[in-house]
């Protein structure tokens, strides 16, 4: 699927797009517009207004075969990337919700750029009583979480994704990262989305009786290996910010009779789970994703017993990335420009409070996108280059410090020394 600017031919096909969508043509040939293009077919358009100041993103339609893809998301995270404005507004009265989790918020007219007033959606009558709304166009922890929870959630829909486990590979991604054919059987069709870059699962050791704790847990591939391994007598929660992934692993649990795992909405940088409640902490290919590492790991130490156990896989920095990845939404979802220096994510593990770290694996990480996957022309094939020599992937253990033992006084003293 190429990603590609509107040229005059495409206008026949951009207007049958948005004649089916039921949104207006007027002022089109006023815009410039993006595509994607799958086999010579327009299946996504967006068009831009520019001014001194902002962007108007107006007429964005997905041809409705493709629609439930996260295709519209990935055309407008890459559009804006593009875009040398500090700010993007968009008028519509049916996504408001959708352009909220993308980082937008609905605003009154006056507090919208005076530059825009003068735009085709703005100075006619066609959207005059459309809502606005509004985003800064910076990387801020509320735009870029957004942007994680739109891509993962697309993942739900397509039932695999092109995450952390990005690969151009055929066949199931989860066996070239440590995972048995036994593995994959095991969990219940839907929960594999081959969204990780290792097995913590099979590093953990885990015992009967553990409570594990699943940082990003997605559709429940690692939690539903761990539950048999700790048995009824144990636990396994799993904890994601994305509702869709949520929905799927718990319907998944309850259909299949997972008894003795849990999934819990919520932030791994604010985690729901009680302090000193767990033994083993398992992450796959999801602290990247946050944007405090050092709070992620903080949160981690929190809620492990003492002598737990943290085992992580993740992806790291040899060196710098290009800079046109850095600021590049989707591959901030791909783990790729959240990605810290090896030695600060190792460091941010030991700052939290962690001992005995160790890293038993670091590997080569597959940066070639599926084909048909949408590229980004600000993203270079020497960019890529560039990355695939920068990224690896870690496999790292740490554990929380045993509590100190309490001292006790001698029997023959405890009823004539000085409690005080």
């Amino acid at each position: 699927m190429l990603l590609r600017q509107r040229l005059p031919e495409d206008f026949p096909q951009v207007a049958h797009l948005l004649k089916e969508a039921a949104l207006p043509l007027a002022g089109l040939d006023q815009t410039e517009g993006w595509v994607l293009e799958s086999q010579g077919v327009l299946v996504a358009h967006v068009a831009v207004e520019r001014t001194a100041d902002a962007a108007l993103l107006r007429s964005l339609v997905v041809a409705p075969a493709q629609r439930g893809q996260g295709l519209a998301a990935l055309l407008m995270h890459r559009v804006e990337a593009m875009l040398d404005v500090p700010n993007l507004l968009l008028k519509t009265d049916t996504i408001g919700p959708w352009a909220e989790r993308l980082g937008y918020r609905k605003v009154p007219l006056k507090h919208t750029p005076a530059s825009v007033r003068t735009t085709t959606q703005f100075s006619g009558s066609t959207c005059s009583e459309t809502p606005i709304y509004f985003k800064e166009k910076t990387m801020t922890h509320d735009t870029i979480k957004a942007a994680v929870r739109e891509r993962y959630a697309g993942f739900v829909s397509r039932a695999s994704g092109c995450g952390c486990g990005c690969s151009t590979s055929q066949g199931d991604p989860s066996l070239k990262l440590g995972y048995s054919l036994q593995d994959a059987n095991a969990v219940p069709e839907g929960a594999n989305l081959g969204l990780g870059c290792g097995n913590p699962v099979a590093l953990a050791s885990l015992k009967p009786g553990e409570v594990v704790l699943d940082l990003g847990s997605g559709a429940g591939f690692d939690a539903f290996l761990a539950s048999p391994r700790v048995g009824p007598e144990g636990r396994v929660i799993g904890v994601d910010m994305t509702p869709e992934m949520i929905a799927r692993a718990r319907a998944l649990a309850e259909a299949h009779g997972y008894t003795n795992v849990e999934f819990r909405e919520g932030d791994i940088e604010h985690l729901p789970v009680e302090d000193s409640s767990i033994d083993v902490i398992l992450s796959n290919c999801v602290v990247n994703l946050t944007t405090d590492k050092a709070r992620t790991f903080r949160e981690a130490y929190r809620v492990l017993k003492a002598g737990g156990r943290l085992m992580v896989s993740d992806l790291v920095l040899l060196k710098a990335l290009p800079e046109a990845l850095k600021t590049d939404m989707d591959a901030y979802a791909a783990c790729l420009s959240g990605a810290l220096k090896k030695e600060d994510y190792l460091a941010a593990i030991q700052a939290a409070g962690f001992l005995d770290l160790r890293v038993l694996g670091e590997t080569s990480y597959d940066l070639n996108p599926p084909e048909d996957a949408p590229r980004n022309p600000a993203i270079s094939p020497a960019d890529l280059n560039a990355a695939a020599q920068a990224v690896v992937s870690i496999q790292v253990q740490a554990s929380k410090p045993q509590a100190p033992a309490k001292e006790s006084l001698p029997e023959c003293c405890q009823s004539c020394c000085p409690t005080a």
